[in-house]
């Protein structure tokens, strides 16, 4: 299953995080993460995915013996 979220660079190339099922922007902490350099970018997406993993636990991969 892919990443519910994904980062992604804007008209005026600042990047956001987007919620690829809403396709809204993302918040973390009550904060829309947009108009963010890429370095930003990348360390809140890797910020709102530890909190999901936190919630829900890791992914296990699928079984070879399926």
């Amino acid at each position: 299953m892919p990443d519910r979220y994904q980062k992604r660079q804007d008209a005026d190339g600042l990047w956001e995080v987007v919620d690829v099922v809403s396709g809204e922007i993302a918040k973390l902490g009550g904060v829309l993460l947009s108009g963010l350099d890429h370095e930003a970018a990348t360390g809140a997406l890797d910020m709102l995915l530890n909190e999901i993993l936190k919630a829900n636990g890791p992914r296990t991969p699928p079984s070879d013996t399926e």
